[in-house]
């Protein structure tokens, strides 16, 4: 199993306090400690949830394939990180919004502990300002003392100044297509129906990348909502050639 930098400080947070914004991601390595099969079944399980729950979401059984886009199949290859289950959490509260409001509370609550952003997914997935309550333990947390980070000087430098490594390690990549849009795949269509939740979904998605190093499995949070739009605007035959274009994208990349 292949540890990510960060997977090494999600190990280190189940004995020790770590720097944020790892400090903020308490939950998972709490409950599932530094047990590698722990974190790979619930990781794995996570990325399929993420398949169906975008399928419900979007209305679309093709829409299963978004689990084929590099930035979320990263996390299979990679189990030992939080980004798979926060979304499955987040988008598991969406789906549950207009069904159960205080189920959809819960998870996203839940999700909050996960991953900080998770919340701020949920409330764009459903667009409902409501699930934002998911951020109340994230300002909880962030009361509490945080650590030191357990990686290298480089990475401690990185944590500290997460601007100034966005620019050092995305130079010349914001125009690459290769790392900004053809990972996208088929779901690229979407932004022929642009609407305001799609919209605020791209500027958070890749609003991101302004302060932190990697690209694609960060911007990739917003596949749901691109899944949503294509299934509203393409006529029904050209769904599945969608589904196709995410299973078997040459030009995808590693998903970082």
């Amino acid at each position: 199993m292949s540890l990510t930098p960060d997977g090494v400080r999600y190990f280190a947070a189940a004995s020790q306090r770590v720097a944020r914004p790892f400090h903020l991601r308490w939950l998972l390595p709490r409950l599932l400690g530094a047990d590698s099969r722990r974190w790979q079944y619930v990781t794995r399980f996570s990325v399929l949830a993420i398949g169906a729950l975008t399928a419900v979401y979007a209305h679309s059984v093709w829409m299963v394939a978004v689990i084929a886009l590099p930035g979320i199949w990263f996390n299979w290859r990679h189990p030992v990180l939080v980004d798979a289950p926060a979304m499955a959490l987040a988008l598991a509260a969406a789906v549950l919004w207009p069904i159960c409001w205080p189920a959809a509370i819960a998870l996203v609550l839940i999700a909050g502990c996960v991953r900080e952003t998770a919340p701020v997914w949920s409330a764009v997935y459903a667009w409902q300002p409501w699930l934002l309550i998911g951020l109340v333990p994230v300002a909880v947390r962030w009361l509490m003392r945080q650590g030191h980070d357990v990686l290298d000087a480089e990475n401690a430098w990185i944590i500290a100044h997460p601007v100034q490594a966005s620019r050092k390690y995305h130079r010349g990549l914001w125009v690459d297509a290769g790392t900004m849009l053809t990972p996208w795949g088929g779901l690229v269509a979407a932004v022929a129906f642009l609407d305001a939740r799609l919209e605020v979904a791209l500027a958070l998605a890749y609003g991101q990348l302004v302060a932190a190093t990697d690209s694609v499995r960060l911007y990739q949070w917003a596949a749901p909502v691109l899944a949503l739009r294509c299934v509203d605007g393409l006529p029904s035959w050209a769904l599945p050639l969608v589904a196709l274009s995410l299973l078997f994208n040459p030009w995808k990349g590693q998903g970082l």
